[in-house]
């Protein structure tokens, strides 16, 4: 019996770790996960933000990917690195990362690995090939499906113009990552709007809530609590300030346009209160969220985000811009949807759609109550979790 065989019979067949957090997402499968009898954890680098954590029962690293300021304190920074994950990591049969994974190290550059393996490869990526670990990847956002030089065509540039990342992401770079994933990951997690050219996706209903948790009758805890007002609450979110970044710069949820429509309504009398959230954590938004009225979660990107899941679920009218060529794409891939409640506007027809909602209160109702039917139908995690499987299975 080989040693790769010895240690491979640790591996339980149903074993997965979420290397990195897809918000709540991966917590709500770990949790089901588990309930099916599988081993299932969440792994969080020291370098995650912290006010992103849904939970803190999490799995964490000895170590540290920065790069520190002495050499010989980064060669054993590595060295740590590749330890922990032959101790721990490897010990499962399934990775899913959310996000691209490592670039390569001062490790892999200074010993000329990367020359000799490649551009694109990665010790913590052949690590787990070799003990026969299944890679899943979940991309957060578009230049992660797919290439610059694509999405600069969105609204003539409107997209990528406007977005906090735009300096940052290069085709170069998304070169050698879609490079990355080719060679190292069995399957890449679609859902069903922008089809990759990069790369071949499994579209399938990833995105999860806790429809117990998020529910419209939750409890708020005093601290939460804000003050009384008979006005309707019009909310939304954004992560401008800790990005460091103002109105005045790129911004790709069309902020400044809610802020103009709802000061619109104001001074034509209209009873409303701007309810702009952007230095809560995570686990405390929904506390803020379930004393809204009407909500906006992003008018210029195309799609909706985390803000119009957990609303959803909240049984709250949602605002959000879906780009017309993903929503048909959508559709024709989940055949289950003739339609979706979403209440959809741009930056240039907010004003207009706020103020439908504000006028018609049975409108409003009745459109809160089609988002919490449709979170229950397209993000329960019970139903949710069994397309998962399925996918993992199958590779």
């Amino acid at each position: 019996m080989t040693v790769l065989h010895r240690f491979s019979k640790k591996h339980k067949r149903q074993s997965l770790l979420f290397v990195r957090p897809d918000y709540h997402c991966s917590f709500i499968y770990r949790d089901e996960l588990r309930k099916r009898g599988w081993k299932a954890d969440v792994f969080v680098d020291p370098l995650y933000p912290r006010k992103l954590l849904y939970r803190d029962d999490v799995i964490t690293a000895p170590h540290s990917y920065s790069i520190q300021k002495y050499r010989y304190l980064r060669y054993m920074n590595n060295i740590v690195a590749i330890l922990w994950w032959l101790l721990k990591a490897t010990r499962y049969k399934y990775h899913v990362y959310y996000g691209r994974p490592p670039v390569n190290s001062y490790f892999e550059t200074k010993f000329g690995l990367t020359r000799i393996f490649g551009r694109d490869f990665s010790v913590e990526l052949a690590i787990a090939r070799f003990f026969g670990i299944r890679l899943i990847y979940v991309p957060p956002g578009c230049h992660d499906e797919a290439l610059k030089e694509e999405v600069m065509k969105f609204d003539n540039g409107q997209v990528c113009g406007n977005c906090g990342a735009y300096d940052r992401c290069d085709d170069n770079k998304n070169k050698l990552n879609f490079s990355r994933l080719r060679r190292y990951f069995d399957a890449r997690v679609g859902f069903g709007t922008l089809d990759p050219t990069v790369y071949v996706a499994s579209h399938m209903k990833y995105k999860v809530i806790d429809l117990d948790l998020w529910c419209p009758d939750m409890e708020v805890p005093p601290e939460h609590v804000l003050p009384e007002t008979n006005a309707l609450r019009i909310m939304h979110s954004s992560n401008l300030a800790a990005s460091g970044r103002t109105w005045k710069q790129r911004d790709i949820k069309g902020s400044p346009f809610v802020f103009e429509a709802v000061d619109r309504l104001k001074a034509e009398g209209y009873n409303v209160d701007y309810y702009f959230v952007d230095n809560v954590r995570s686990r405390d938004m929904r506390y803020y969220q379930a004393q809204a009225d009407i909500v906006v979660d992003q008018l210029r990107y195309g799609w909706w985000g985390s803000t119009l899941i957990e609303c959803a679920a909240l049984g709250k009218p949602v605002i959000c811009y879906l780009r017309e060529s993903w929503k048909s794409r959508f559709l024709s891939i989940f055949k289950e949807y003739s339609s979706l409640p979403v209440i959809e506007a741009d930056v240039d027809t907010i004003y207009d759609e706020l103020k439908k909602l504000v006028d018609n209160e049975s409108y409003r109702l009745k459109n809160g109550h089609e988002m919490r039917k449709f979170a229950e139908q397209h993000f329960n995690p019970e139903s949710n979790v069994k397309a998962f499987i399925k996918l993992l299975e199958s590779i």
